[in-house]
């Protein structure tokens, strides 16, 4: 059994943005807004931050984890699915979606590298079993609940690492210098964290399963899903 500390550096290692994977190369479509020139400097990118990205990653990546959390403890897979499938049809263009999924299998594949003690094949079988995709959200929720790092760690490292990526890939583009680009993540950082705690300390399901309610509440699509599921597992 490996030690809390020997836990946490495998869980920075998952955040290491030299990784070329997962939240760390999913740019949540800031490229098309940079192409089209809707971001051309640090003002433009931290508001396409600020007020499409953040309220994006809270509501739909930071939520996704923490069902995820509540679904693995709870030995639902049903829902473990629900979960994964919601998230890939909320991520809009559709090729998005498909970068998702390969982050997600790329994920695990480095991870029964850096972890082989984990066993990825119930997380699998549930794929399989329920035609579920293993977006990134999922595979990190489940590789982390296994590291036995807390949900609100895993939570806010995703959510810090994507931000921190998106920045990052921007200002390769953006003339911005190394002072005003790390001011520039400080407000970012304090404006994800807020943004978290707000949706997280309103949400109905803080602190308990989520029940039907509060998932169709969070994702507009349960309804038509929930319901595809529900008929799969009868």
């Amino acid at each position: 059994m490996m030690n809390r500390g020997n836990k946490l550096l495998d869980y920075v290692k998952l955040l290491d943005p030299s990784i070329q994977l997962g939240g760390f190369t999913h740019y949540f479509g800031i490229h098309t807004h940079m192409n089209e020139g809707t971001i051309r400097t640090g003002e433009d990118l931290e508001s396409f931050m600020r007020c499409q990205l953040h309220p994006t990653l809270v509501r739909l990546e930071g939520m996704a984890i923490k069902g995820i959390y509540n679904a693995i403890d709870h030995q639902d897979t049903w829902r473990i699915a629900l979960v994964d499938k919601l998230v890939h049809v909320q991520r809009t263009p559709s090729e998005l979606r498909e970068q998702a999924k390969t982050t997600g299998k790329r994920l695990i594949k480095l991870s029964r590298a850096l972890h082989p003690w984990i066993d990825f094949s119930p997380l699998e079988q549930i794929f399989e079993k329920y035609h579920s995709v293993g977006c990134l959200p999922t595979v990190h929720a489940w590789i982390n609940h296994h590291l036995d790092i807390p949900v609100e760690d895993t939570i806010l490292g995703y959510l810090h690492s994507a931000m921190n990526a998106c920045v990052s890939e921007a200002c390769k583009v953006i003339p911005l210098s190394e002072n005003l680009t790390q001011e520039l993540l400080a407000r970012l950082a304090a404006d994800l964290e807020n943004e978290w705690i707000t949706i997280n300390t309103t949400s109905t399901d803080t602190h308990m399963y989520p029940s039907s309610i509060s998932m169709k509440s969070l994702f507009p699509s349960f309804h038509m899903l929930g319901a595809g599921l529900h008929a799969y597992r009868a």
